[in-house]
């Protein structure tokens, strides 16, 4: 058994988490009535679960048929004038199957549930050689994962970026066995969140793990053709039509780009929302390239150098993933989970670490966590764009980490 001494920091920031932890299961207990009306984001993927157990796959994203199923089982939900819609591709709607047998209120229960579980078993799959070592205990990293906002925030609404941290956290493990063909797999399985999840392959293929993509793009074609099983060939162009029709409306429950803690929504909040396609479009995609191309190049070298290489690079692929995503909210920083637990433990404390890599990824790891910036920038001010500030200093911080030697793994 591990003997987990933790230090006066650490001691500090599992107060905190665990005081934050308190703190969301209050507000959980105070808006209980409207989570278990069917207010949060759940009502989209549990209609989508609906659908298929009513035989009607090929109506997954037919807003008539949506606003039916919603109308069924949330009727007094006053905040929206239509449904909640699908966004995600056919193949997850089997995820939401058998919940669909369950009223909403229990199947949402048991979907939190097991995201508990899988947070759990994240911090159990990802890998801690020297000098990412563990510093608290599985169950309390969960624990304390539950005072993460990102974390709250995707129980709170029943969203499944729990689920994509532990997709993502799996790939990297079985990476770190040299088995990249079956994290290739693996990370296939995130493509509900195609947005985060292809940069990420993107980047390890141009990093040098090209065999990454003998199980990716098998795994791809293998969730095409099942989505094609579930709603018909047709909904290869049905699907694409779909999002961008819901990217040009406002008013359908849909996340605004004002809202994205991102670079488009930062650039949204100086330039203004601006028509598909404008100035703010022709701005994200070179940044995006630039950001993908830039992190592959500084991996590379580094990609055999053991895991510290690895994890490194990996952690700045996520962030890197999120910071120049078309479509992200503040629930998908819970992929950030991956490095406050690398890096928030005995990686600083390092002798020969640089002194400023080392204050800038302490400093956006301590942002990161910090739950009341959240709150102001989320619920006060509505500025969740600049939430980039402290992704981008610690993205900072890593890369410069990245640029010079690096300590050796045991």
């Amino acid at each position: 058994m591990m003997n987990y001494k933790l230090k006066v920091r650490n001691r500090f920031v599992a107060a905190f988490l665990l005081a934050m932890t308190v703190a969301h299961g209050i507000e959980f207990w105070q808006q209980r009535a409207r989570i278990v009306a069917g207010y949060g984001d759940f009502s989209a993927l549990y209609t989508a679960g609906l659908l298929l157990r009513q035989g009607e796959g090929r109506l997954l994203y037919d807003r008539h048929e949506q606003w039916r199923v919603q109308q069924a089982f949330a009727p007094n939900v006053d905040i929206r004038k239509g449904p909640m819609p699908f966004i995600r591709p056919p193949f997850e709607a089997l995820i939401f199957l058998p919940l669909a047998y369950f009223s909403y209120p229990v199947a949402l229960a048991i979907w939190s549930l097991a995201k508990v579980v899988l947070l759990w078993l994240t911090g159990w799959v990802l890998p801690r050689p020297s000098p990412f070592t563990r510093i608290y205990p599985s169950w309390m990293e969960a624990a304390l994962c539950l005072g993460l906002f990102p974390v709250f925030l995707d129980l709170f609404q029943g969203q499944d970026a729990i689920l994509l941290l532990l997709i993502v956290a799996t790939t990297l493990n079985r990476m770190q066995s040299g088995k990249d063909v079956a994290a290739g797999v693996i990370l296939a399985l995130g493509l509900f969140k195609f947005h985060l999840v292809v940069p990420i392959a993107i980047i390890l293929w141009l990093a040098g793990r090209a065999r990454i993509l003998a199980g990716f793009l098998p795994g791809t074609a293998a969730l095409v053709a099942l989505s094609c099983a579930i709603s018909g060939a047709g909904v290869l162009s049905a699907y694409p039509m779909y999002l961008l029709d819901l990217n040009r409306a406002t008013g359908v429950g849909f996340v605004t780009a004002q809202s994205m803690p991102n670079l488009r929504g930062l650039l949204t909040a100086f330039l203004g929302r601006a028509p598909y396609p404008g100035p703010i479009h022709w701005l994200l995609l070179p940044a995006a390239v630039a950001g993908i191309v830039l992190t592959a190049r500084l991996w590379r070298r580094l990609m055999n150098t053991g895991f510290a290489g690895l994890a490194l690079g990996y952690c700045l692929a996520l962030l890197v993933a999120i910071l120049t995503s078309y479509y992200a909210y503040s629930y998908d920083m819970t992929l950030l989970i991956i490095p406050l637990l690398l890096l928030g433990g005995g990686f600083l404390d390092q002798a020969g670490l640089p002194p400023l890599p080392r204050r800038m990824i302490a400093g956006g790891l301590l942002l990161l966590i910090f739950t009341p910036l959240y709150w102001a920038l989320i619920l006060r001010l509505d500025c969740s764009y600049l939430l980039v500030v402290p992704m981008f200093i610690l993205a900072l911080g890593i890369g410069s980490v990245m640029r010079q030697s690096l300590p050796a793994t045991t």
